[in-house]
């Protein structure tokens, strides 16, 4: 009868207090009845039988924290062992309860609150709702609280985030409250705190706080050029903190405006940030400074790269078409020429099309092209590729095969991404950029669908790449389809069938 709420909130629990050098070691009354509460706890039954009866003694037990509490009304632990009990026993009215009273005592345990929303949230969801909003009132710091109210609302009841924007942006509303709930929503729910931001923006204009939010919003949402023009129309002077100079290098990463980027993200005191006690904003930036300084300085190179391939002008195309807009992509034969003929081949295969995209990884990549068993198609797998030029900049929009890190795992499948990755320059090849359309992509969410993949332009020769068969023996795709048509013809089993 043990659920997981019950282990969360135990694990929760405050420590027996540390005594000071100069006092005694004894324990105090308080320390050895709940050392007593404790021991018992993890003494009751653990099986989900039917017969063990796990319900009687954990009343008991629960009788006696509430003791506890009476005797030591300033202690959480009695609160803490009876709001725990309240859940294992599915008594919705002691789960209230315990609680209600543990957080008006300790009201720091935001642990136990979101513990106390989720019991609600499987059998009342109006209810979890109201709880939620209550702890938020309570404290309205809680960023733990306010994240997990947005997560609830964008998908449950987007609207009350709305309305809770308006009051508090409104004349008679907390402004402060309204730019610290605007940032959480931001990292929660870009594209509504984005529409909500411009809205607060036209009351509150010269508010900076509302603005580097409202961009955030963007940013999460992958309206980079939005966020960008946002940012870039603030005064410079008031861009000083190291996370707004961030936010305000990403928008320009994103576009490939690489020296802009390097120049805002250089320009922060990284000295003064590890001495402001900031410590998670400082392991971040010591991993993105280097990937900004290299894209910086493989920029020229890969543009060179570009030139190149406009002057040959004869570079395959593919048009794909994503919910009825259409995504243009370049491929790099000249570069990565087995992988670009895997591609096309799958393409005319029509293994892409009218599958949903496998995974959208917001703010990084979209992958396509997962196989559904009984597709009819052989298996095969592709051999790893070396550049045949120099390599190129790992960049959004581009186009690379996915696989994992087991030897010719890499297939049909390909990802395209949302933002740039130096940081896999030559760790992974990549075989085409989107010419037009990158805000297709960027735009994407999960359910999307891949409706065709049509190459629109080849060279003039076929396109018959070097794989894998299921067996991993080396042949041309041709071989593969020619045998598996030949099972097919026989009867016999395919390889995916087995």
């Amino acid at each position: 009868m043990l659920i997981p709420l019950l282990i969360t909130l135990l694990c929760i629990g405050t420590p027996t207090p540390i005594n000071p050098p100069n006092e005694s070691l004894t324990p105090s009354p308080a320390d050895v009845a709940v050392a007593k509460l404790r021991k018992d706890y993890a003494a009751l039954p653990r099986s989900n039988e039917p017969e063990v009866d796990w319900a009687t003694p954990a009343r008991t037990l629960r009788e006696r924290a509430r003791s506890f509490t009476d005797h030591y009304p300033n202690d959480p632990r009695g609160l803490e062992m009876e709001a725990t009990l309240s859940v294992g026993l599915q008594d919705g009215i002691g789960v209230d309860d315990a609680f209600g009273r543990l957080l008006k005592l300790a009201p720091q345990k935001t642990t136990a609150g979101l513990t106390w929303t989720d019991y609600w949230m499987s059998r009342d969801p109006v209810h979890a709702f109201e709880v939620l909003e209550g702890l938020v009132r309570q404290r309205p710091d809680a960023l733990l609280y306010l994240d997990r109210l947005f997560r609830i609302l964008a998908v449950e009841d987007p609207q009350r985030i709305v309305e809770r924007f308006n009051r508090l942006g409104g004349p008679d509303g907390d402004i402060e409250q309204c730019q610290r709930e605007l940032d959480i929503l931001a990292r929660v729910a870009g594209d509504m705190a984005g529409a909500i931001g411009e809205q607060l923006r036209i009351d509150h204009p010269n508010n900076l706080d509302i603005a580097i939010a409202t961009a955030r919003g963007h940013r999460h949402a992958n309206h980079f050029s939005v966020a960008r023009r946002l940012l870039d129309s603030i005064p410079e002077e008031l861009m000083t903190d190291p996370a707004h100079l961030y936010l305000w290098s990403d928008t320009h990463y994103a576009d490939h405006h690489f020296e802009r980027a390097r120049e805002l993200i250089e320009s922060i005191d990284m000295e003064a940030l590890k001495t402001a006690e900031r410590p998670g904003l400082f392991r971040r930036l010591g991993f993105m400074i280097p990937l900004r300084r290299t894209a910086a300085e493989m920029w020229p190179a890969e543009q060179q790269l570009r030139l190149e391939d406009a002057r040959r002008n004869n570079n395959p195309l593919a048009l794909l078409t994503i919910n009825g807009r259409e995504v243009v992509m370049e491929l790099f034969e000249d570069d990565a020429p087995n992988s670009v003929a895997a591609f096309i081949a799958a393409a005319d295969l029509g293994l892409y099309d009218g599958h949903e995209a496998g995974q959208v990884h917001q703010g990084f990549r979209t992958i396509f092209g997962d196989r559904h068993e009984g597709d009819g198609y052989p298996i095969w797998s592709l051999p790893k590729e070396e550049y045949q030029r120099q390599p190129r900049l790992v960049l959004a929009g581009n186009l690379m095969g996915y696989s994992d890190s087991k030897p010719g795992s890499a297939d049909t499948r390909f990802y395209i991404l949302q933002f740039p990755a130096p940081h896999l320059n030559e760790r992974v090849i990549t075989y085409g950029r989107v010419v037009t359309g990158l805000d297709v992509i960027r735009e994407m969410v999960q359910g999307d669908v891949l409706e065709s993949v049509k190459i629109i332009r080849r060279r003039e020769h076929d396109y018959d790449p070097d794989v894998f068969d299921a067996d991993m023996t080396p042949m041309k795709l041709c071989e593969v389809l020619a045998a598996t048509s030949s099972l097919q013809s026989s009867g016999e089993r395919t390889p995916e069938s087995r």
